[in-house]
This record gives structure tokens, C-alpha cells and sequence, in this order.
């Protein structure tokens, strides 16, 4: 789940803000001569104002909270400790944001509307993580997925008891390996809750690929960290077959492309995401083959995940045809294993 949907983030947008995402839990706001660096905390639960005052002793730093609603007290508990706070219903964004001592108000919508939304549960990146490197590693010891997956032994140990209770994964006399490929595949297209962090949105007129290479050449100029391609643009250069119709970006910093030409976009029409990820899976493998320097491809399972949701009435036969493609390099890797 994205810590700002895409109609706040239009909200921001549609307000006058330069919106600029620093990491997947920090935004720039800039607006004129006014500039904020907010921590963005985003509650799927109706909040009290007890919850505000134990986030307050959480979070020293100025935070822009998101909720499905507020009430009057909600907002006067966030606002008295100077915080930001947007309600976002799923249809209509309102909020007030406080910035170098000012309030601007944004949007308008019912922020006292009740909602039946839950608290969510962490979400397990580090089972995610190991499944993606299983698909790409067949018969891994749990010291070489540790190593892989960057995370303890303990915690592989305890991730492939989930999923092979899952019946996904199983323990063979060469070491772990999945039980069904084709089932994983399906399993994290309705699964996968998406890379998290923070997603802005824009629109050009060049080609997504020319878009995605102008962007990624913006980032390194800027040296905002790792960046990777995944979605259309990605799957068009492991299993060419249509021509790419939105670029998607993963970066370790975002950046406000207007100064590249592009302009802020809805869903319906954007032709760029650039996402600021919170999970760290969406990197390749450490040993995933050299991709050329203007388009390092993301994990395949995260190419796979963003080709699924990318618009088109021919979405599901991109969708096959890349799986046969990554079908083929892991057959290609168990091979090489063999021999």
C-alpha cells in the first residue's frame, strides 16, 4: 500500500505543491517560497485522540498524517503539535497542511466520514524477499538465502516454514527450491501488496522508454541512490512483444520532474510512475545479470507485478508471455546447476 494515494497526491498537486518524495517515508512540499520536509504516516484505521498523542511521542519530526477520516477533535490534536493531516475517503482529499508557519488548507470532502477500514498488519517483506530470490536461485541452502535475501538465518528459517506451509516452497536433498512455478507466479500476482513508499505520477509525450531513460539519467546526475525499470519498459526488454505504454521507475530519492518536461499526471493518464519504494525486494538479485547503464531492470517478480496492473486490453497475454520468458531463465539456471 502507497503511503499516498493517487488522489491525494493530486490533491497536493492541484494546491500549487511541488511534490517531492526524499525516501519511501519522507515528502518535500514546496510551494513558493514555503518548503516543509514531512514524515508521511498513513492510518487505514479511524484514529482518537489518545492515538494522536501516542504517534506524538513516536514521531519528533514534523509528520503529514493520512486517515479515512477525522474528527473535529482528531484534527485539533494534530494541529496543536503543528503536524499536517489529510483525509482521504478514496473519493474526496481535504486537510490542512502547516508549512513555515502557515496553514494551507487542501481540497474539500467530508473528513468526519466514518469508515470501516482496519488496522493492517506489517507487512513481510523478508518472505517476500526470499520467494524472489528462490525463483531465481533453485536449490538454495538457507546460509546462501540469508546471504542473498539479507536477512538472518533465523528469519529464513522461519519464512520458509510460512510458505511451505503454504505448499509453495519445499526442502530437497540440493536445498530449497519452489514447489511449482507457475503457482508462484500466480500467487504473487493476488498476493503481493505492492512495493509501499511513496508513487508520484507524470505525463509526456516522449516514448515511455525515452521517458525512463531521461529520468534515470535526472536521478544519477542528482545521485539519488539505486533506480530501476519494471513494468512495461522492463518487460519489453526481456520478452519483447507490445510497445511499452507507461514507464515505471523505482528510486532510492524522488525528484520533481517538471524540470525534465513532465507534467503531474492522474491515473488515467499518466505515462510515468516514478516510485519511491519501501520495500527493498524491488532491487535485483545481487546476482542478476548486468543490465545495460540506462535501464537497470528491477527484480523479475516486481517486472512481472507492475506489468500486471499496467493499462491495456492486452495486459494478460504481456503478462503470460513474460512469465514464459522468466520460466525459461530459471529453467536455464537449473541447467546450469545440474551440469
Amino acid at each position: 500500500m502507497m503511503l499516498i494515494s493517487t488522489a491525494a497526491w493530486r490533491a497536493l498537486v492541484d494546491a500549487g505543491l511541488t511534490v517531492i518524495p526524499l525516501d519511501a517515508e519522507h515528502v518535500e512540499l514546496q510551494r513558493g517560497a514555503a518548503q516543509a520536509v514531512l514524515r508521511v504516516v498513513s492510518s487505514s484505521a479511524v484514529l482518537n485522540p489518545s492515538d494522536i498523542a501516542s504517534l506524538r511521542t513516536q514521531h519528533r519530526q514534523p509528520v503529514l498524517l493520512i486517515v479515512p477520516s477525522a474528527t473535529p477533535a482528531v484534527r485539533a490534536a494534530v494541529e496543536a503539535g503543528g503536524w499536517s493531516w489529510l483525509v482521504d475517503t478514496g473519493r474526496q482529499v481535504s486537510g490542512l497542511l502547516s508549512m513555515a508557519g502557515h496553514q494551507l488548507p487542501i481540497g474539500s470532502g467530508d473528513a468526519d466520514a466514518p469508515s470501516r477500514r482496519t488496522r493492517p498488519g506489517r507487512v513481510p517483506w523478508g518472505t517476500f524477499m526470499l520467494l524472489r530470490r528462490l525463483a531465481e536461485h533453485p536449490w538454495a541452502t538457507q546460509q546462501q538465502l540469508a546471504a542473498l535475501a539479507g536477512v538472518s538465518q533465523p528469519r529464513v528459517s522461519q519464512a520458509l516454514a510460512a510458505l511451505a506451509d503454504q505448499g509453495l516452497v519445499h526442502h530437497t536433498p540440493a536445498g530449497w527450491d519452489v514447489t511449482d512455478i507457475d503457482a508462484v507466479f500466480q500467487w504473487w500476482l493476488h498476493a503481493y501488496p505492492g512495493p509501499g513508499g511513496l508513487r508520484t505520477l507524470w505525463y509526456d509525450l516522449e516514448p515511455p522508454v525515452k521517458q525512463a531513460e531521461t529520468v534515470i539519467g535526472l536521478l544519477r546526475s542528482g545521485d539519488r541512490g539505486r533506480t530501476a525499470v519494471s513494468g512495461d519498459v522492463a518487460a519489453d526488454l526481456i520478452a519483447p512483444w507490445r510497445s511499452p505504454r507507461r514507464a515505471i521507475v523505482y528510486a532510492q530519492a524522488g525528484l520533481d520532474l517538471t524540470s525534465a518536461g513532465l507534467t503531474p499526471a492522474n491515473e488515467d493518464d499518466a505515462t510515468l510512475e516514478l516510485i519511491v519504494p519501501k520495500d527493498p525486494g524491488v532491487w535485483p538479485s545481487p546476482t542478476a545479470e548486468a543490465q545495460p547503464d540506462s535501464v537497470p531492470l528491477a527484480d523479475l517478480l516486481q517486472v512481472m507485478w507492475d506489468m500486471s496492473r499496467t493499462p491495456g486490453a492486452d495486459t494478460d497475454e504481456a503478462v503470460r508471455r513474460l512469465q514464459r520468458a522468466l520460466r525459461d531463465r530459471r529453467e536455464g539456471a537449473c541447467r546450469r546447476r545440474v551440469a
